[in-house]
């Protein structure tokens, strides 16, 4: 088991975590209970588990190991009317910013800002912040509103130990979970 700390462990976590399955249909039915997509991008859906339990509506993918790469995408995503993602927490190259955050700020560059956003993310994307810092800013004044967040265990990605949560945007539902499998 890895714990992400910098200087003890670094090259130790994995590089490509999925999405616990158990998660995904946990986050499938808190969606399904209350909103019913016809249209849903994961702009890194790498073997497509979060949107494998959608039956009966159209998936846009984007897997850069696919050839697909969704931050190179510049064309409108006006049919989307849901976003679920569990992008990737580090990319090299993008300097200060988090991986997670680059993923949502195009993804609201292409999606209207009113559907539902399901994002998986590092605790930090919404907490480790200053006062004057841009994100801290950005979430307060030009994302959407935060409606829910999933609390999930530090072992919830096998082999990783990782502050992470699951943040709902534009969705009514309960405003706390504690995933449970």
């Amino acid at each position: 088991m890895s714990v992400y700390n910098k200087k003890e462990n670094k090259g130790k976590k994995p590089t490509d975590t999925p999405t616990p399955l158990e998660l995904c249909k946990q986050i499938y039915e808190i969606i399904i209970d209350k909103y019913k997509p016809k249209c849903i991008l994961d702009p890194c859906c790498g073997d497509k588990r979060l949107t494998k339990n959608f039956k009966d509506c159209k998936i846009i993918n984007y897997e850069i190991k696919e050839g697909t790469d969704f931050l190179k995408e510049d064309t409108p995503l006006n049919e989307v009317d849901l976003v679920i993602m569990n992008p990737p927490f580090n990319l090299g190259g993008s300097g200060r910013k988090l991986a997670v955050e680059i993923f949502m700020d195009k993804v609201l560059e292409l999606v209207k800002h009113d559907i539902p956003i399901v994002l998986i993310t590092p605790m930090g994307f919404r907490l480790n912040q200053k006062y004057k810092s841009a994100r801290w800013r950005k979430m307060k004044a030009e994302y959407p509103p935060i409606t829910s967040i999933i609390s999930l265990p530090l072992d919830c990605f096998k082999d990783t130990l990782f502050h992470c949560e699951v943040l709902i945007y534009n969705l009514k539902t309960n405003p706390h979970f504690f995933i449970d499998y």
